[in-house]
């Protein structure tokens, strides 16, 4: 479902990264926490990314930065997953030194890539706009998407994270847009849909796993493709 207020197809499709295009490699974390000596089967880790991803909307809707979110992030998986407390936080700097050399959140949807070609194909200017540690261009460059976005905006590098609506209107002037000609997609209702709105854009929810299926009041799709499509189907605006 597209959000109401989109009546014609928008210029430009911005997008988040973290379980918007790429998606956790449980088997890459499950490795990076075997190397510390801490085995944690890989099945176990999957199940504890909603419930993560509560806690670190809650932090951020609270003011704090991404550094923050992203320590209480991969904190708060690891004891869902049954690793204690102090064990999981003396455990982060080697996981972050190892999520730094090839983050985590890398696996591509197979549809992704042809859903993106078709977007552009059809005319929509695509970008990246994410709460990111700083290398996430060269990490959409090693998984082969880069090529397909006009600009990757990296919170880090731009010392403000969503949902602050100041990191959207810089891409939204970079790229010569008013707010109401672009739409923002992205997995955390309170950070990416209201920040998007705040900074006058259209906002889309992209929910994966259907965790959000009780709040009908959201526009939600279940994938970038999907969006795209759903996209494709509106009349050009005048």
């Amino acid at each position: 479902m597209l959000p109401s207020t989109l009546h014609h197809r928008p210029e430009a499709l911005l997008l988040d990264a973290g379980d918007t295009l790429l998606f956790l490699d449980c088997d890459a974390l499950a490795d990076a926490l075997a190397q510390q000596g801490e085995v944690v089967a890989k099945g176990a880790l999957e199940p504890t990314v909603f419930e993560s991803k509560r806690a670190y909307q809650a932090l951020l809707t609270r003011g704090k930065g991404h550094e923050d979110g992203w320590s209480v992030l991969v904190r708060a998986m690891l004891t869902g997953a049954g690793v204690g407390e102090a064990r999981a936080k003396e455990l982060l700097p080697g996981l972050r030194a190892a999520h730094d050399a090839f983050y985590f959140w890398r696996k591509v949807p197979a549809e992704l890539p042809a859903a993106l070609i078709r977007a552009r194909a059809a005319g929509l200017r695509l970008g990246v706009i994410s709460n990111s540690e700083g290398r996430l261009e060269s990490v959409l460059a090693r998984v082969g998407l880069r090529e397909h976005f006009e600009l990757v905006v990296d919170s880090h590098l731009e010392g403000v994270s969503k949902p602050d609506p100041e990191i959207w209107r810089r891409t939204l002037s970079r790229m010569g847009l008013p707010g109401e000609r672009a739409i923002y997609a992205g997995d955390i209702p309170e950070v990416d849909v209201e920040g998007a709105r705040g900074a006058g854009m259209h906002g889309v929810l992209v929910d994966a796993f259907d965790h959000y299926g009780d709040r009908p009041e959201l526009p939600r799709v279940r994938s970038v493709s999907q969006l795209v499509d759903e996209l494709l189907l509106l009349p050009r605006g005048a």
